[in-house]
């Protein structure tokens, strides 16, 4: 036998995977962070990030990527990480749309709105993917079109059958309550943006879709903020206070009809304060002055946790939404020099407990997120998606 043959067999495999190589390139990357737990970072990546959501138990982070590729291409992906096990997941959204927010229906479910356009107010169609992490670890979606063009979800409270959304219509900017298939279900409310003003991300919506609160970005800095009480019922909106009357940046807010639960952080400073409705000049008034207990926060604002924890630079912290009382969840102060850098990547985050006691940070800025365990002590942790 030729030896020679074996030889060319050989190439000739190799040739004709050559080709099949070059005929059937690779899928490129989806939107999101390069890499794998843990040596990844949120900053090597494909697109930008533009919408993340924890889940309410705090055990899951969902975040959307989006890209605008050289051939003019619109791509999305949506990551899913367990916060846990620290294993994540990734799924490619339908090509020609991007994603503008994305949320948790529970600790299984995720929804992600669509828009078919790399600019929100121009977009013509709308689609609402529901997302479901599998049994095998994988994420499976279903894509359904709305009836309406909604540019972003502004609020949808955990078990709610209605969302808060942004719709441009007639070049007008509107605000307003929206069922599971996209149409509104009562009044919009149109807002008027001064020129160089912008509609802020923070939103909220009372349990039975009447009321909301949202934002308005007076200057492009961020720098002042104004919120504004709607009625869906009949359309209108006022203005109720600003950032310039607020202890510090709002964190989160929960409206029902006894009135706005705002949570406010400035570094160490925290304040929970109420916004009561009813009366004839309502004004913000701090917790302590109203004698909450736990109860009265799950009466009236359902969706609201007892308590809201952060990260600064010197500590962890627990704020009592009933009481406004905070507890010190563990100290940084003493830690050496050496921890200066990822000290300052979680500050002004979130935390969320684990299971084995610890803690899972969360910092978003401008668009990037830090994502690392903190331990029960206050030493660091390993990381999970951190900003470098």
């Amino acid at each position: 036998m030729n030896p020679r043959i074996p030889v060319a067999i050989l190439a000739l495999l190799v040739l004709v995977a050559l080709i099949w190589r070059i005929a059937n390139p690779p899928a490129p990357p989806l939107p999101g962070p390069l890499g794998t737990i843990p040596t990844w970072d949120s900053q090597t990546k494909i697109g930008d990030m533009s919408s993340c959501a924890v889940s309410p138990s705090g055990k899951y982070w969902a975040g959307a990527w989006n890209e605008l590729t050289k051939q003019g291409e619109l791509r999305s992906a949506v990551l899913v990480i367990d916060l846990e096990k620290s294993r994540s997941y990734q799924q490619a959204m339908r090509a020609g749309f991007f994603i503008t927010s994305v949320g948790w229906a529970d600790d299984s479910n995720l929804w992600a709105l669509l828009v078919n356009s790399e600019t929100p107010e121009s977009a013509t169609e709308s689609k609402l993917a529901w997302i479901r992490r599998s049994g095998k670890d994988r994420l499976n979606y279903d894509l359904l079109p709305l009836k309406e063009t909604v540019v972003r979800v502004l609020d949808w409270p955990e078990g709610s059958r209605f969302f808060l959304g942004e719709i441009h219509r007639n070049s007008s900017l509107c605000v307003g309550v929206f069922d599971r298939q996209g149409q509104p279900v009562s009044k919009l409310v149109e807002v008027q943006i001064p020129r160089g003003s912008s509609l802020g991300e923070i939103g909220a919506l009372s349990g039975d879709g009447r009321l909301f609160v949202f934002s308005v970005i007076e200057d492009k800095i961020g720098g002042a903020v104004s919120y504004y009480l709607a009625d869906s019922e009949s359309g209108t909106g006022r203005r109720i206070f600003g950032s310039q009357e607020l202890p510090g940046r709002v964190e989160d807010l929960w409206i029902s009809p006894y009135g706005i639960l705002v949570a406010c952080a400035e570094r160490e400073n925290f304040q929970v304060l109420v916004y009561p409705l009813g009366t004839q000049q309502p004004k913000l008034v701090p917790v302590q002055k109203i004698k909450l207990r736990d109860s009265d926060v799950a009466k009236y604002w359902p969706d609201a946790p007892k308590v809201i924890m952060f990260a600064t630079y010197n500590g962890g912290y627990a704020v009592s939404l009933a009481t406004g009382k905070v507890k010190q969840l563990f100290d940084l102060t003493k830690l050496d020099r050496y921890s200066d850098v990822w000290r300052r990547h979680i500050q002004d985050g979130r935390l969320y407990p684990r299971k084995d006691g610890d803690y899972t940070s969360i910092s978003v800025l401008a668009d990037e997120v830090d994502i690392r365990v903190i331990k029960r002590s206050g030493d660091r942790g390993p990381n999970i998606l951190p900003r470098r």
